[in-house]
């Protein structure tokens, strides 16, 4: 490791003390919200993940000149005001809305440091670490609120078809399903928001590793809007008929809890394949970009 790569790490590792300091208090009750909480548990992990990649790409990252690049300055200037923002929403917010504005002031925080040290090529060479970074934010409560009422909407939907491929006996009236000797509620909780959440990071991180394309990537994580939908709907009718034919007590075990573990590897297995089609897909492209480029 060169002179230059080691002064650079050193402003970078004390500017981010410096920052971990003025956001001690904030990311604290981040991680204990995201500890307690059923749907943003997800946050413990991502820090983890963007410092390794940061690791990862550490020799491209502090490689820049040894001057300070000031067009940084803009970003920390707007992650003090949100931080301030912040400070004084504290009480009149919902919980991870406050919570999502001081995680978001940190990452731009952040983004604009190494900006300023490192220069706009470190920022580029750094940008998937700094972007999964982001995913630390709650997500606001309103627009958790409509991600929710769109998978149950077509969770609801898309059983109400499986329950009429299976030709048991059955009426609709919204989200209520009357089966024989059993009425079932595809409610909030039915929309699978955790494990669509997984999805999408699971499909982020994916795209990243393993596809080149920005098109592709895309792709790959709008798919798990279907596959979300369609395991919802999967779990929701299989537990309904697991009641109606064998016990209707099973919705109160640990089957109903836990039984979308199974539905959720099922889904990763179709975003495999969805993955495994875009790779071949890119690596056909690559190939006829290849044999079509004239040697000299």
């Amino acid at each position: 490791m060169s002179f230059r790569m080691r002064k650079k790490g050193i402003l970078w590792l004390v500017f981010l003390i410096g920052a971990f300091s003025l956001y001690l208090a904030p990311l604290w009750n981040l991680f204990n919200f995201a500890r307690r909480s059923s749907t943003f548990d997800y946050i413990l992990l991502i820090p983890m993940v963007s410092a390794y990649f940061l690791y990862e790409y550490r020799r491209n990252i502090f490689l820049d000149s040894k001057k300070l690049h000031f067009f940084g300055l803009a970003p920390i200037a707007l992650a003090l005001m949100l931080y301030a923002v912040g400070v004084f929403q504290d009480g009149r917010l919902a919980p991870p809305d406050h919570l999502g504005l001081m995680a978001l002031s940190f990452v731009v925080l952040l983004v604009g440091g190494l900006w300023f040290f490192c220069g706009i090529d470190a920022l580029k060479a750094a940008a998937f670490p700094m972007f999964f970074l982001v995913f630390i934010t709650p997500i606001p409560t309103v627009v958790l609120d409509k991600i929710v009422s769109f998978l149950q909407n077509w969770s609801a939907d898309v059983s109400y078809v499986f329950f009429r491929l299976t030709g048991v006996p059955m009426y609709r009236d919204g989200f209520l399903f009357h089966l024989p000797g059993l009425s079932i509620e595809v409610a909030k909780q039915c929309s699978g928001i955790r494990s669509s959440i997984a999805l999408f990071l699971v499909s982020v991180l994916a795209g990243h590793l393993f596809l080149r394309d920005n098109s592709r990537k895309v792709i790959l994580t709008l798919s798990i809007v279907p596959i979300a939908i369609v395991k919802n709907a999967v779990r929701i009718v299989t537990l309904s008929m697991l009641a109606v034919y064998v016990d209707p007590r099973i919705l109160g075990t640990i089957a109903h809890r836990r039984g979308g573990i199974p539905i959720f590897l099922l889904a990763l297995l179709l975003l495999g394949c969805v993955l495994l089609y875009l790779r071949r897909t890119e690596s056909r492209e690559s190939f006829h970009e290849r044999a079509n480029t004239p040697t000299r």
